[in-house]
């Protein structure tokens, strides 16, 4: 894709391999769904060819939340990717993932993706238990794997400045990227999102930030990625990850058109 965002690079780049989130175009990321390692690999294969910047794994929806089953079907995704970034995702239940986990098991699989060197980047919520996410992010930053620390809200839109009190939270606690997910219920819910994400990234620059509202009415906020400054968004092949997400080949020539060159 061509062209780049509007807003200021961010101070601190995050780079995936070749693909750096905060300088540049915004990026786009396909998530994968399988409950088997067989389906995962069909999945990551289409995401390979369909050539998104980043793949992200939603784990929740594997058949297993056994180390040992989720490094082996971590290895056969790789296999496939032709070496693009992989983003490990466990949503959990209370943010709209498709399963609960135990903190004491959270910590334990992400500690054994990150040791076993298949991943690029891990996503920690941040309003998971404290001291899980904590151990999650010091393994990472002990091996060189990205954080992208999210918070989703299904339910509203808190207004912009409690967003842009979230986002720099989560900035102070040390991830590396910092992700919104919020649900708009009128317009203006989309237009809070959509100011909160320019004041983080012209104001509040100590990392790459992602937003985006979900459903239908937040279409707009995947779109407007390259003018308000979210460093990447989130597209679909087949079936959606999250309410509102838009086919990937769509998605692509709108944000190429969006952006400053």
């Amino acid at each position: 894709m061509a062209g780049a965002s509007w807003a200021p690079e961010t101070d601190a780049p995050v780079t995936l391999r070749d693909v750096t989130l905060g300088r540049g175009p915004v990026k786009v990321i396909v998530p994968i769904v399988g409950e088997t390692t067989a389906e995962l690999v069909d999945a990551a294969a289409a995401a390979a060819a369909a050539g998104p910047d980043i793949v992200e794994w939603r784990v929740d929806g594997f058949g297993s939340a056994q180390p040992d089953a989720v490094l082996a079907a971590a290895a056969a995704v790789v296999d496939v990717l032709g070496g693009r970034p992989l983003l490990f995702t466990f949503r959990t239940a209370a943010e709209g993932g498709a399963r609960v986990i135990a903190p004491e098991a959270y910590v334990a699989l992400h500690a054994a993706v990150i040791a076993a060197g298949l991943v690029e980047a891990v996503d920690v919520e941040h309003r998971f238990d404290v001291a899980a996410g904590d151990a999650v992010l010091a393994a990472a930053r002990a091996a060189g794997v990205a954080v992208i620390g999210s918070a989703h809200d299904f339910a509203a839109t808190p207004d912009a400045d409690a967003l842009v009190a979230l986002l720099t939270a989560m900035q102070h606690r040390g991830f590396d990227v910092v992700k919104a997910a919020v649900m708009p219920h009128d317009p203006g819910d989309v237009l809070a999102l959509l100011d909160a994400t320019w004041t983080m990234a012209s104001a509040h620059r100590a990392t790459p930030v992602i937003t985006m509202a979900m459903g239908e009415l937040g279409a707009l906020s995947r779109m407007a990625a390259p003018v308000v400054g979210s460093c990447a968004t989130f597209a679909m092949l087949g079936r959606a990850s999250a309410p509102g997400q838009l086919p990937l080949a769509e998605l692509k020539p709108i944000l190429a058109r969006l952006s400053m060159d």
